[in-house]
């Protein structure tokens, strides 16, 4: 339920965005509206509630003392509302209907100067119609003891605070993709110079401990998902650059080209982008011309990063030389979009979509493995020797029926050092109770189960 309560928050944020850049009676914020209204419905039936609440703390969301680490990432334009509504929150009571929500988008799309207060803004609410969505007020004038206990309880939840900063960096680095998204579209103007601070954001961190908060970016809609796939192919390369022993100045451009590389995309058609089905064959033309397209957008922006160029034009090529765009005879990929390429496809393989479930890493390795010639082999086992068969942030359960989070990679590929969140009832453990476990040093356990929901077969390789 949690899950649902996340994508929820992610569309109301999406309706944001979308009636910034349309009109109120545009397909795109009509479907969202109706999306976000039955989304709502079903969480309601499903929690025996009659009302749907969270705050906003921090410029995070929180909803029962936990942080909302993924929409915290996603819905920016949400936090952005609030904090102009001076509210600490949102109520949406059974009754709101999609013409609520597109009031709710045109307010928070068109309003972008704060209210002097709380009491204005629900003013502005009523004077919408908008008498289903409830204003809460800011944590702080609930209280300072309330809002301490509050605040602790968010750090407990969170690891004491563990995740505060990742999700800021990751919060940049979604920001980045969605400001150009957006501009791609407007007035083609789009900022690289955000996308390389969001990079050195990354490459900050001492440690891989980023992927920890790659579990969180689920894409509930279209727009999200491509979104959430250049975020998680930049950490990805970055990951793998970092284990290459790459300097900082280059991974902060190579976190800047995952962040990029499929800028060109914004210039597909939507139905064909997100056509649920088999392409046809200009439809395949279209989608295939986004690499050159998107070096095009980056070259019209005065982009002269050769390593970011090549990360665009080239993350569709082969290492056989095949793929897409073509290519001269004499021209080499390169190993900076070879290792966005290898990402980029693994991303795609283990990420779920709105059209497909997500495979297992270990599936998408043997996938991947039985491409003879497809991959730079070198970079391909790089990722494999990072991630081990359960990355960073997945969910598992241990052979004595624990769950457990997945904390690095041990030294053997499937026996990762993990944390232990929930004892063999299945009762949540308190994070200072949780143990850690290196099943390297613990022969009597085993992980059994990866725990991601949905999980698809993996298809046979023919091999």
């Amino acid at each position: 339920m949690e899950q649902r309560f996340g994508d929820l928050i992610i569309r109301l944020s999406n309706g944001i965005s979308h009636r910034r850049m349309y009109f109120d009676a545009h397909p795109r914020v009509v479907a969202v509206s109706r999306e976000a209204a039955a989304e709502l419905a079903a969480v309601l039936r499903g929690n025996g509630e009659s009302t749907f609440s969270f705050g906003v703390f921090g410029g995070k969301f929180v909803r029962h003392g936990h942080y909302l680490v993924g929409p915290s990432i996603a819905g920016r334009a949400l936090v952005d509302f609030a904090e102009r509504l001076h509210c600490g929150g949102f109520t949406f009571d059974a009754k709101v209907t999609a013409a609520d929500l597109i009031a709710f988008f045109r307010l928070g799309a068109e309003r972008g100067v704060a209210f002097t207060g709380l009491d204005e803004a629900r003013i502005a609410f009523a004077r919408e119609g908008l008498g289903h969505i409830g204003l809460a007020p800011p944590l702080a004038e609930v209280g300072p003891v309330d809002a301490e206990v509050h605040a602790d309880a968010m750090a407990a939840a969170c690891g004491k605070g563990d995740f505060e900063p990742l999700v800021d960096i990751y919060q940049a680095m979604y920001d980045a993709v969605s400001k150009n998204a957006l501009a791609v579209n407007d007035s083609g103007a789009i900022d690289v110079d955000r996308a390389l601070a969001a990079g050195a954001g990354l490459i900050s961190l001492n440690t891989g401990g980023a992927l920890d908060v790659m579990q969180f970016l689920r894409y509930p809609d279209y727009d999200s998902y491509t979104i959430g796939h250049s975020v998680r192919v930049a950490a990805l390369s970055t990951l793998i650059g970092r284990k290459l022993g790459w300097s900082e100045p280059v991974l902060t451009e190579l976190a800047a080209a995952g962040l990029l590389h499929d800028v060109g995309k914004g210039r597909i058609p939507a139905e064909i982008l997100f056509k649920p089905g088999r392409l046809d064959e200009a439809e395949r033309r279209v989608v295939e011309a986004h690499p050159e397209t998107g070096a095009r957008i980056l070259l019209d922006n005065g982009e002269r990063s050769a390593l970011i160029m090549a990360a665009t034009w080239g993350h569709h090529l082969r290492h056989d030389g095949g793929g897409y765009p073509r290519r001269p005879a004499w021209h080499l990929p390169g190993v900076v979009a070879e290792l966005v390429h290898v990402c980029d496809v693994f991303e795609a393989l283990t990420a779920r979509r709105p059209y497909k479930r997500p495979l297992s890493p270990a599936c998408a390795f043997e996938l991947m493995l039985g491409d003879i010639d497809g991959f730079h082999p070198r970079l391909l086992a790089a990722l494999i020797e990072v991630l081990g068969l359960y990355p960073p942030g997945s969910e598992v359960r241990l052979s004595d029926g624990r769950r457990a989070v997945v904390v690095t990679r041990g030294k053997a590929l499937d026996r990762p050092r993990v944390r232990a969140t929930h004892d063999q009832g299945g009762v949540p453990l308190a994070h200072e109770l949780q143990p850690a476990l290196d099943l390297d040093r613990a022969p009597d356990l085993s992980v059994t189960e990866l725990l991601t929901v949905g999980i698809g077969d993996c298809p046979a390789t023919g091999s």
